[in-house]
């Protein structure tokens, strides 16, 4: 496991996929050497929408794995990172990735939260407006981590797995096939609802799909 690349970006107006002038940070570019993280994220960067007061979306990570597979169904790869993420990483999927790991990258200390409720800025940034679709059936969109020890990290750098979260059925992918999917296990519902590792935000974004 690795991070093959660390971004950045200020948040700026650009046109939405209405056309119309949005705030967005979703610019995100690489940058090179060692990047400061602190409670609230990365140093330079910023976001329009999610308030980093609770630090529970203080980094934003995406799979390497799910842009490859996304280049699949497209024909082409998608430009990166259009994802808004911090980090894009290399061998530790949606699929692997479990609320409640702790992982080690650098002098950081990042635990897995939640995953990441998409928007539509993704697509625009690629000039694709199936991506969402394809996120939803490949049950892909990166996740959120809150920093646990403050420190710097770079680009290359191997991620370490120092702690497993404890519910092996709380993998990224599987709670977003749970937000996303038609049938719904009332037994995971519960699980997930009780669990102390996942954020309070994505919970209510689950109680307000259930009341649909």
């Amino acid at each position: 496991m690795r991070v093959s690349s660390v971004n950045v970006g200020a948040v700026a107006t650009r046109e939405n996929a209405r056309g119309k002038q949005g705030r967005t940070g979703i610019g995100k570019r690489p940058v090179a050497g060692a990047v400061q993280v602190v409670r609230s994220g990365l140093a330079g960067d910023g976001s329009a929408y999610r308030s980093r007061a609770l630090g529970d979306t203080a980094v934003h990570a995406f799979c390497r794995e799910t842009y490859d597979a996304v280049a699949q169904l497209r024909g082409r790869p998608l430009p990166m990172p259009c994802f808004g993420e911090n980090l894009t990483i290399e061998g530790y999927s949606e699929r692997e990735a479990r609320v409640g790991d702790v992982l080690r990258i650098g002098s950081v200390t990042l635990h897995v939260n939640q995953p990441v409720v998409r928007c539509s800025w993704p697509g625009v940034v690629a000039g694709e407006p199936k991506l969402l679709k394809w996120l939803r059936n490949l049950h892909g969109g990166g996740f959120y981590l809150d920093v646990r020890e403050p420190g710097v990290l770079a680009a290359g750098q191997e991620i370490s797995l120092l702690e497993r979260g404890e519910d092996p059925a709380l993998t990224i992918a599987q709670l977003n096939q749970l937000l996303g999917g038609p049938v719904r296990d009332p037994g995971l519902i519960d699980a997930v609802l009780a669990s102390r590792c996942l954020a309070e935000r994505w919970k209510a974004s689950l109680r307000k799909a259930l009341a649909r």
